[in-house]
């Protein structure tokens, strides 16, 4: 029995997502940094406003601002969307500028919001480059240059009240002019050529998305929590977002592990520690704080990685559009319902923020084997293809005519290594020649072995070796 539920767990974390360093295309830098770039921008400067409407206080309003930003563009056609970031930029340029020399008042609020909803924009814009152009080493990458600045944030600069003062406008500045040389001067991304015309059924998205409204709402009752000044430690929340990013560079690059690994990790570290704060002794509070600050950058980064892999493999502008609504959704309606009824405590309620979290929490881990099957199972893998290279395009094509005649129901990457198997290529070659590891190679022969009801390569010969695909001169 224990050997069973061993197994189960193990087989929980099989899959690889196949990260490697040597896949981070340097030309791409630009690309790269335009999301986390318009992120950063967008969320430096907070002016203090005490003007509340309907009665919703300036930071309620800004996450309807930004809802409306991204539904904007949930209904933009492909072909404007190049030209609408580089609008907003100008204009987020434009409305930044006015902001350091307008006196604070209602016209300033305003002249902020329409700022928000333009950086709102950018950022939106910026997120379908890094869904369709990027591949996933790259986008951790991105990932990872937002947490360092939050890391740097809480660390250093939020403990200094100086220096965060000026620093926020300077920042900012700086900031937005790395926008404006990546978005006019950096390398123009082909992406009219990008495939986005599928229905994308059949690639997990939506469950992704599903994950990204529980991670949504986990964040809004950790936020609640922050609101309290003395609830968390910011030095120690900020040691915990730096260290994130070497557990994701770690379990993610050198340890090749699923993304399961880092979304559970989320969860556990975030109720641990919202749990430890609950305390509210010093110790608690500084553990706590850490803690979370873990749990918290390690769900933001995951998610986002998870959501723009999702949407890549969906090969659908559709799933885009889907999903810049679910953010609309999120911080529109979400936000709205979790603002409401925070209103009605004159202080964060810690134990019903912990319960929330809880109750979320369970049911992720209850769904896991569901969430494991349905979405991790999926070859996340945003390598080489074989249907890329010249030599292997007709052998492939024979292996997926083998595959249809005969059910077999192997996946894209289990035909690769049926197709080079047979041509005599060893699994360390394939790996090679596919830039994925051995062990993902083993992987995916494994199954294809039992799919097929054999147990070696000398039984893959003996059953297929008359395929037309041999006979090819030059084999």
């Amino acid at each position: 029995m224990h050997n069973k539920a061993g197994i189960i767990i193990k087989n929980l974390f099989q899959t690889r997502d196949e990260l490697s360093f040597r896949n981070i295309r340097t030309a791409l830098w630009p690309v790269v940094l335009v999301f986390p770039v318009s992120v950063i921008m967008g969320n430096l400067r907070y002016y203090g406003h005490s003007i509340a409407l309907g009665g919703f206080a300036t930071n309620e309003l800004m996450f309807f601002i930004l809802g409306l930003s991204w539904l904007i563009l949930s209904f933009t056609p492909k072909h404007l969307i190049i030209p609408v970031l580089k609008i907003s930029v100008i204009v987020s340029a434009v409305l930044m500028t006015s902001l350091f020399f307008m006196p604070m008042g209602f016209f300033q609020f305003t002249l902020y919001m329409a700022f928000k909803f333009f950086s709102g924009l950018c950022a939106a814009c910026a997120f379908y480059l890094f869904c369709f152009v990027l591949n996933n080493v790259e986008r951790l990458a991105g990932m990872a240059v937002i947490q360092l600045y939050y890391g740097f944030y809480y660390t250093v600069w939020n403990i200094l009240p100086y220096f965060h003062t000026s620093g926020n406008s300077w920042t900012e500045a700086a900031f937005m002019a790395l926008l404006v040389v990546i978005v006019f001067l950096g390398r123009k991304p082909v992406t009219s050529e990008t495939n986005t015309d599928s229905d994308g059924k059949g690639s997990g998205v939506f469950l992704v998305f599903g994950l990204d409204i529980v991670h949504y709402m986990i964040m809004c009752m950790s936020n609640y929590i922050e609101w309290a000044q003395s609830s968390v430690s910011s030095f120690a929340f900020g040691i915990g977002t730096a260290i994130a990013i070497s557990i994701v560079l770690i379990m993610q690059l050198l340890k090749g592990r699923s993304a399961l690994y880092i979304w559970l990790m989320f969860l556990v570290f975030t109720l641990l520690g919202l749990g430890a704060l609950l305390l509210n002794t010093p110790a608690a509070v500084t553990s706590g704080s850490f803690i979370y600050g873990l749990g918290d950058s390690l769900g933001y980064i995951i998610i986002c990685y998870m959501c723009a892999g999702a949407i890549k493999r969906s090969k659908s502008l559709r799933m885009f559009r889907f999903y810049c609504f679910v953010f609309f959704i999120q911080y529109f309606l979400i936000s709205c319902i979790f603002s409401f009824y925070f209103n009605y405590f004159d202080e964060p309620n810690k134990f019903l923020a912990f319960a929330v979290v809880l109750i979320l929490v369970s049911l992720c881990l209850l769904f896991m084997p569901f969430i494991q099957k349905r979405l991790f199972d999926a070859d996340w893998t945003d390598g080489l293809y074989l249907r890329d290279m010249e030599g292997f395009t007709k052998p492939l094509e024979e292996t997926e005519a083998i595959n249809s005649r005969e059910k077999l129901n192997l996946t894209p990457r289990e035909q690769e290594i049926f197709t080079m198997l047979l041509k005599g290529t060893s699994p360390k070659e394939i790996a090679y020649t596919l830039k994925i590891s051995y062990e993902t190679v083993h992987h995916h022969q494994k199954n294809m072995y039992r799919k097929l009801g054999i147990q070696s390569i000398q039984e893959l010969f003996a059953k297929y070796s008359k395929a037309a695909f041999l006979q090819i001169p030059g084999n």
